[in-house]
């Protein structure tokens, strides 16, 4: 997939394009992503709740075909934080249910693979109004009491990574291992609050050693306010950063601060009076 790939960007490169410094610069970027995909085998890539979509990195997505629960394109409306505008219809489009529910994922064979699960909150404009678990196979809870916007805020793309081992009748998932048929079930269990839902799911098997792929970027964060860290989300490719709103106005005056403001009247009289007292002298 390498070499086909390389092959067809550096005839593009080198026989469509003129090499100027910024056309060479592309290219190796374009080489760069190709390498990095070459790691991985797309087994399964879903839009949940929405229509056939092919990212910008080349995964094609499918259509939503699930039977269990309910589509949303509710968010599409939405501008997402931290992710590429052209891909922004993966975290805004949706499957939900009033109970649970689940999508089955064929695994052809033995190996490594990565469960790319990715949510957005589209709704919900507090932590806590959304809560539920995630669970594989029935067995292993890979989720728990999850809450998007605690991660991140209302409308920012989050992506949770759960590598798993597929040995022989076994699954192997956080050092658990359970029988295994075949059949990936990702299950969306109801928790604590409201309805449990998912934006779009890819399965990808590590056709070498298993790498890391390339993460989202933190929730931008400054001095003057806390944001949750998040842990384990990952994303094909640069995204934009998140500004989080925060309310403002005029600092409060700290009552137990050291006040000196009495000090500079007394200064300013006493340099005024002490040239009076001198000439007044000077007169006598």
């Amino acid at each position: 997939l390498f070499s086909i790939h390389s092959l067809c960007v550096y005839k593009y490169c080198g026989m469509i394009m003129p090499l100027s410094k910024p056309h060479v610069v592309v290219c190796i970027l374009v080489l760069w992503v190709v390498s990095v995909l070459a790691e991985y085998e797309v087994i399964f890539a879903v839009n949940c709740g929405g229509p056939k979509h092919t990212d910008r990195f080349g995964i094609q997505y499918q259509a939503d075909s699930n039977l269990e629960g309910i589509g949303s394109e509710y968010g599409r409306g939405l501008i997402i934080a931290r992710v590429h505008p052209e891909d922004a219809i993966l975290y805004q489009t949706e499957r939900y249910h009033v109970t649970n529910f689940a999508y089955d994922v064929h695994i052809p064979k033995d190996g490594d693979y990565i469960l790319i699960l990715k949510f957005s909150e589209v709704y919900f404009e507090n932590q806590g109004g959304k809560v539920f678990d995630v669970a594989l196979n029935g067995q292993h809870t890979v989720l728990k009491d999850f809450d998007i916007f605690a991660k991140v805020g209302k409308a920012a793309a989050l992506d949770e990574v759960v590598p798993f081992t597929v040995q022989g009748s076994h699954l192997t998932v956080g050092g658990e291992t359970s029988d295994f048929d075949g059949n990936l079930r990702v299950e969306f269990l109801k928790g604590a609050s409201d309805n449990p839902k998912i934006n779009a799911i890819v399965v990808v098997k590590a056709t070498k050693d298993l790498k890391e792929i390339p993460a989202l970027p933190p929730p931008q964060k400054s001095a003057e306010e806390e944001v949750p860290q998040k842990t384990g989300d990952s994303e094909w490719g640069d995204q934009a950063l998140h500004k989080f709103k925060r309310t403002s106005g005029p600092r409060a005056r700290d009552p137990y601060a050291a006040d000196d403001s009495w000090f500079m009247p007394i200064t300013v009289a006493v340099a005024i009076f002490l040239p009076i007292l001198f000439c007044l002298c000077r007169v006598r």
